[in-house]
């Protein structure tokens, strides 16, 4: 089944731009058939990281209405799944996603995705504060449960409990909503494939990459596809 995934967190500094990072070389290293399309206009990350290799990314600004034209008719137009790395106020294009479908920036997702048979994919980004769970829930009630699949990441850059996840998920049914975490990573690995224009998957390609960073960002990419797998994203 055709899927469009969407790295959410709906505020910047999340970390969505790593866990889209991590998804696209998880489903490149497994020869997954994959459009890569960075939706940030201003800090284009996953631009930086994949695009020549050897397919060019796609740089859309997702949060105009011609923006969420160009997305859907690119999901349209290609044969594999998509993977779009959307930007602080990601909800700006999700609106796009429910609208009637006649006003440019307008589509009605929930009808076009059942005709084609096809599953929009949000990987929504979490870290402690209440801010993204608050966006979370505005989200799911928003987008149509029929053709949506939820991922919740949590990101665990601070060292406490998501206590205020926790609290909400308390007497909730999220259905075949999953739950999975992000994988830390060696701050001098992050830095080195930021001034290399390399993605994690990358690694060994890097002559300056010493043996335990490599060990460290094949572990990184290695956790991460279990996660996909826990999360059903990697089956068929």
């Amino acid at each position: 089944m055709k899927k469009l995934m969407i790295a959410h967190g709906d505020k910047g500094g999340v970390g969505k731009t790593y866990v889209a990072q991590l998804t696209a070389a998880a489903l490149q290293a497994l020869g997954k058939p994959l459009t890569i399309v960075d939706g940030d206009a201003k800090n284009p990350g996953l631009h930086r990281y994949f695009d020549e290799k050897p397919d060019p990314v796609l740089r859309i600004n997702a949060r105009k209405p011609e923006g969420v034209d160009a997305l859907i008719e690119t999901f349209l137009g290609v044969p594999g799944d998509v993977l779009v790395d959307l930007p602080a106020g990601g909800s700006d294009t999700t609106a796009g996603f429910v609208g009637a479908g006649s006003a440019a920036g307008s589509v009605d997702i929930e009808s076009i995705f059942k005709e084609i048979d096809a599953r929009l994919v949000v990987l929504f980004t979490l870290d402690q504060s209440r801010d993204g769970i608050v966006a979370l829930a505005d989200e799911m009630k928003r987008l149509p449960e029929s053709v949506t699949d939820w991922v919740i990441v949590r990101n665990h850059r601070l060292d406490v409990p998501f206590s205020r996840l926790n609290s909400w998920l308390e007497g909730k049914d999220l259905g075949p909503a999953k739950i999975i975490d992000m994988p830390s990573l060696d701050r001098r690995v992050i830095e080195l494939l930021v001034t290399e224009k390399k993605h994690i998957g990358e690694i060994d390609s890097i002559e300056t990459a010493s043996a335990l960073m490599k060990i460290r960002a094949k572990a990184a990419l290695r956790v991460w596809t279990a996660e996909l797998r826990k999360a059903g994203l990697l089956d068929g």
